[in-house]
Parts: C-alpha cells; sequence; structure tokens
C-alpha cells in the first residue's frame, strides 16, 4: 500500500500545472464529497455544519477576537519555553526558530518549528501551535525516531497525513487549545476546496475567502492555498480536507476502542507517523517486541481513564438528535 501511495505521490508531483494534479491528490488524501459511511453526512456536510453553529456563534455578538500583539522574536521565546514544560526531554531537541523564507505564520519539520518574523500572534495562537506541531507532529516524529528497530515510523506516507492531522485537531479539542476562529479556518478549508472540486475558479474561491470577512491579501493566499500545484480553473490540492476527515477518524477510532475495552490500543497513535489502518499490525509489533510503545505521550493522552471516561459519555450523547429534542428546550435558550 505504501509504495503505491508514493507512486500516486511522484505522478502527482509530476502532473504539477496540469488538472490531473487534482485528481491525484483527491486518490491520495480524499474529496470533500466523501462519505464516512453509506447514508452518512460527507466532509462537505461536515463544513457547512460548522459555518452554521459558527454563524450563530458570530451573531450572538459575545466573542471577540483577541488581538495579535506578541512579535516573531517574541512568540519564539514563549514557545520554546512552552515548550521546555510540557515536553520535557525533548525539547533539547527541538529548535523553534524565526523565519523569513515561509509564507504561513508558522511550519513544522522533524526537529523544528518555525515562526514567520514578521507575523504577529496571540496567546490562543501559541497555544496550538504548542498542541499542534509541538505535542503531536514533533512528538509523534521523535517517537518514531526513537524505535530501535522500525525507525520507518518517524515518516509517514500520505495515508499517515490523514490520520496524524485529524490526530492533531483531536488533540487541539481535548486540551480545549481551539477556538472559534480556527474551527472557522477548517470549516472554510473545505467549503473552498467542495468549491473548486465543483468548477469554482481561484477569483470565485478568493471572493468566498472576502465574504467570510478575510483580510485581501490572507483571502488569496488562502485561495492561493486550494488551487496550489494544479491550475486556476482545474480543480483544488484536497489535502486541506485531510485535517477534518482525519479528525472524525480518528474519534471514531477511539470511541470503538473504549467500546471494545481496548485502551491499550489508544497510546499506539503516537508510536511515530501512524495510519489507522496499520494500527492492529502495530499492536502484534508491540507484543513481539519489534515496535516500542510511545516515549513521549501528550498530556492530555497520559490518562487514558479520562478519555475512556469521556467517550463513554459520548457514546450515548452521539445517539442523540438535537433537532428533535430543541422544542424541549425552547423556553431555557
Amino acid at each position: 500500500r505504501m509504495c503505491r501511495e508514493y507512486s500516486v505521490v511522484v505522478e502527482m508531483l509530476a502532473a504539477r500545472g496540469t488538472p490531473t494534479f487534482s485528481r491525484l491528490s483527491s486518490e491520495l488524501y480524499g474529496r470533500p464529497a466523501d462519505a464516512f459511511h453509506a447514508g452518512e453526512p460527507t466532509l462537505a456536510d461536515f463544513g457547512c455544519m460548522l459555518a452554521e453553529a459558527l454563524g450563530e456563534i458570530d451573531r450572538g455578538g459575545l466573542l471577540t477576537p483577541e488581538p495579535r500583539t506578541i512579535t516573531g522574536d517574541q512568540a519564539v521565546e514563549i514557545l520554546r519555553g512552552r515548550l521546555a514544560e510540557s515536553m520535557p526531554g525533548l525539547h533539547e531537541s527541538v529548535s523553534v526558530i524565526p523565519s523569513d523564507g515561509i509564507v504561513s505564520d508558522a511550519a513544522a519539520g522533524s526537529d523544528y518549528i518555525k515562526l514567520r518574523a514578521d507575523a504577529v500572534f496571540n496567546d490562543r495562537d501559541l497555544r496550538l501551535l504548542e498542541v499542534h506541531e509541538g505535542w503531536v507532529h514533533l512528538g509523534t516524529t521523535f517517537n518514531g525516531k526513537a524505535q530501535p528497530i522500525c525507525t520507518f515510523l518517524s515518516k509517514g506516507p500520505p495515508s499517515a497525513t490523514i490520520t496524524q492531522e485529524g490526530l492533531a485537531v483531536f488533540v487541539e479539542n481535548l486540551s480545549l487549545s481551539t477556538y472559534p476562529e480556527r474551527v472557522r479556518r477548517v470549516a472554510n478549508r473545505i467549503l473552498a476546496v467542495n468549491m473548486a472540486e465543483e468548477g469554482a475558479n481561484f477569483l470565485e474561491v478568493y471572493r468566498f475567502f472576502l465574504e467570510q470577512g478575510v483580510a485581501r491579501d490572507e483571502a488569496f493566499t488562502f485561495a492561493a492555498r486550494v488551487f496550489r500545484g494544479s491550475v486556476p480553473e482545474g480543480g483544488p490540492f484536497t489535502k486541506d480536507v485531510s485535517y477534518s476527515k482525519g479528525f472524525v477518524l480518528v474519534y471514531n477510532y477511539l470511541q470503538l476502542a473504549v467500546r471494545k475495552g481496548k485502551l491499550d490500543r489508544v497510546p499506539l497513535l503516537f508510536c511515530g507517523k501512524t495510519t489507522l489502518e496499520d494500527l492492529h499490525v502495530l499492536a502484534n509489533l508491540i507484543e513481539e517486541k519489534l515496535v516500542q510503545p510511545p516515549a513521549y505521550l501528550p498530556p492530555v493522552f497520559q490518562n487514558v481513564q479520562g478519555i475512556a471516561a469521556w467517550m463513554c459519555y459520548s457514546g450515548f450523547l452521539r445517539r442523540l438528535r438535537l433537532e428533535s429534542i430543541e422544542s424541549d428546550y425552547a423556553a431555557i435558550l
């Protein structure tokens, strides 16, 4: 499977600047029209549901954006300090550095996090970077590198991208580090990729971001992100759906692991750059001492009992239909 995935990656890179690029990316990362199960909502539906909920929050008018006043250099020092506290023993191997060579506000590699030197941040931004890039992406890389035999777990094929990005978004939520502005960004990515899949061109996607209240320069950057590698009218690069697709898949995996009493399967997500389909194999390899359990776990995953309790409640709550019980709360809300 991994060989086939990397073969498609090579084909996709060779198809840059053609409509074929988009088709191959959807083969690797999925499409907004994908459903998680026959008859269930699609990723595009998920994006619409998030956008609808965020719209109601906006109409409430109680949440105001936190101003961004932390400079790039200040952010580097703050993030270094936070990683030293939350990733003891690993932070010395992590470099947090300012960079003039990245377009986004931040980027993570195998042992570093780069922050754009001229960007400004707020405390929520830095907390999100600590959790998403530090705890998950760098944490799983280090766990993979620490494997004495299966060192390939420090690298991941495209299918691992879906699991790893989904895991990062899940940990954002579990640690209460995410916030509506972040969720809106994720939802808008799904909707924008879906628009491009349905035939929207670069200019139409750019206007969509403007309608969402995004500043002109940022809207251009976001639209370029949707079409990167493709052509302005040739379909999207669909990797951005992996965040939400992976989140749902990881959530379902954890809920089923708890329901089946297999709590030992929960930490397997952090053994390295894992893919959900391979976790049963990793469990066998751990029993055979060929794979080591993760040396590092994020703080919120160190208490598996807490996750198990939450999933027990969540298993029942997800069966309730809010549409059916909304009238019962009409006099309260």
